[in-house]
C-alpha cells in the first residue's frame, strides 16, 4: 500500500511516498481505508524527534494523528461497526501514523461520521474537537458565566473551543491576528483582540480561564490576566510542565493545568451529534492532495493558518461539507481548497 513515510528525524523535506505492507486487522480493531488526514502540531514534533521518548526511534515512520475513512474489515470482538461505515477518529498513538492507505485502529477510538459531513470536514475535527472538548469540560471545567480568553483562537482547537465555551454560557475573548478576527466572531467570540496592536493588559479585565494555544503565553506571563482562582491551560505537554502542574498545583490559588488529549469513541460520538445538529461547525480548511502532502506540512509549520490544513488521500465525495465556514484556498496544480 502507499504510505507517506520518513526514515530519520528532521524537516518536512524528508517525507516521501513509499510502498509498505498492508496491516492486518486485530481483535477489537478496525481496518480502515483512509480518505483524509489533518495536519497537527504534534506531527512536526514527532518528525523532528522532539518526542522520541514517547514515539520511539524506529523507522520508517508515517505522520498523521487522526483520520477520516471507510471501514474495510471488522476485527473479532468489535460490535457496532460494519464494512462500509464512514468513520473518523484519533488513535492517540505516537508510534503509528495515519497517513497510509490502510490503518488499523482500536474501535474504542472511532466513531461514525455524521451524515452530510464530508471526509475533509470529519478529519478537520477529529483531533481538535477532542482537544477542545476535553480541555473545556475535564481540565478547566468551564462554568456558565465565566470569562474565557483563547490565545491563538483561530486554529482548529481555538475555533472549537470558542463554540464549546459559548454553548456552556461562557463569555469568550479571542486573541488572534487581524486576519482572524472576523472568523473568531463568526464562530462565536464576543470580543476579539489583534495581538499586534498591543499587550493583553490592554483588555483591562481578568479571566477565569486562559487557554494558551499559541505556546506564547505561559502560566508565569498569564498570571496577571487571571482572576484570583483562575486557571491556565497549556496544550503542548512536556515532562517539566506536567511535573510542575502536579507538584505546585495544590499550593497555588491560580492553577496551571495541562491537556493531554485522550482517544475516546464516546467523545467523538458526542462531537458527531453536535455536528449533525448544526450545534457545532467544523473549522475552515486548506486542502492538499496526497501527491502534495509535503507542502501541507510546510504550510502548517509556517503558521498563520485559519482553521486546519487537511490532506485528502482519496477523491472528493459528491456531497459537500455543510459547514457555513468558508474554506480557505489558494489553489495550485496539486492543491485544492
Amino acid at each position: 500500500m502507499n504510505a507517506l513515510t520518513y526514515s530519520r528525524f528532521g524537516g518536512p523535506e524528508l517525507l516521501q511516498h513509499t510502498q509498505q505492507p498492508a496491516p492486518r486487522v486485530r481483535a477489537h480493531h478496525l481496518l480502515i481505508r483512509v480518505r483524509a488526514v489533518s495536519v497537527n502540531p504534534i506531527d512536526g514534533k514527532i518528525r523532528r524527534g522532539e518526542l522520541k521518548l514517547l514515539s520511539g526511534a524506529h523507522f520508517p515512520k508515517s505522520p498523521g494523528s487522526d483520520f477520516a475513512g471507510v471501514v474495510e474489515e471488522v476485527g473479532a470482538g468489535v460490535e457496532g461497526f460494519s464494512v462500509g461505515d464512514r468513520v473518523f477518529g484519533f488513535p492517540g498513538s505516537m508510534r503509528e501514523g495515519t497517513l497510509a492507505g490502510l490503518i488499523t485502529v482500536a474501535a474504542k477510538s472511532v466513531a461514525r461520521i455524521p451524515s452530510g459531513l464530508d471526509d475533509v470536514g470529519a478529519a478537520a475535527v477529529s483531533t481538535v474537537g477532542l482537544a477542545a472538548l476535553q480541555a473545556l469540560r475535564d481540565v478547566a471545567r468551564v462554568a456558565p458565566g465565566e470569562r474565557i480568553l483563547v490565545n491563538g483562537a483561530t486554529g482548529g482547537v481555538g475555533l472549537m473551543l470558542i463554540q464549546f465555551a459559548r454553548s456552556r454560557g461562557a463569555h469568550v475573548t479571542a486573541v488572534t491576528s487581524a486576519a482572524g478576527l472576523a472568523t473568531a466572531r463568526q464562530f462565536g467570540a464576543q470580543r476579539g483582540h489583534d495581538y499586534r496592536t498591543g499587550p493583553l493588559s490592554m483588555l483591562g479585565e481578568r479571566f477565569d480561564v486562559v487557554f494558551d494555544l499559541s505556546t506564547k503565553l505561559p502560566f508565569a506571563d498569564a498570571r496577571d490576566l487571571l482572576a484570583p482562582r483562575g486557571r491556565h491551560v497549556a496544550f503542548e505537554p512536556s515532562p517539566l510542565l506536567l511535573m510542575s502542574s502536579a507538584l505546585l498545583g495544590p499550593f497555588r490559588r491560580q492553577k496551571q493545568l495541562v491537556l493531554v488529549t485522550k482517544p475516546s469513541a464516546r467523545d467523538l460520538t458526542e462531537l458527531a451529534g453536535m455536528l449533525q445538529a448544526r450545534e457545532l461547525l467544523p473549522p475552515p480548511t486548506e486542502v492538499f492532495e496526497l501527491s502534495d502532502a509535503r507542502s501541507a506540512f510546510e504550510r502548517s509549520e509556517r503558521g498563520g493558518v485559519i482553521g486546519k490544513v487537511v490532506i485528502r488521500t482519496a477523491p472528493a465525495p459528491t456531497s459537500p461539507c455543510w459547514s457555513r465556514a468558508r474554506r480557505a484556498s489558494r489553489p495550485t496544480s496539486s492543491r485544492t481548497g
